[in-house]
């Protein structure tokens, strides 16, 4: 395996780690955000919804980077 081959592929396994970072934030604002909601406190729900949301964007962004460059990569095989 070449040495660019390796860098490339951590590169992309760094970008799986920032992808669980996201989702695994993303998920205690969503208890959270549910965990307000049962106590009526709807403005405070809203904003940790919010916050998963951002999270959930980033998770995509960096899913949607890891796609392109492995599109760059891809060889159709027929």
């Amino acid at each position: 395996m070449s040495t660019d081959t390796s860098a490339a592929r951590e590169e992309q396994a760094k970008k799986f780690d920032a992808i669980v970072e996201e989702v695994t934030k993303g998920a205690e604002h969503a208890r959270i955000a549910a965990a307000h909601f049962r106590a009526g406190e709807v403005p405070r729900a809203g904003a940790h919804a919010l916050a998963l949301e951002g999270h959930l964007i980033s998770a995509r962004r960096l899913l949607e980077l890891v796609a392109v460059e492995h599109a760059a990569r891809a060889r159709t095989i027929l």
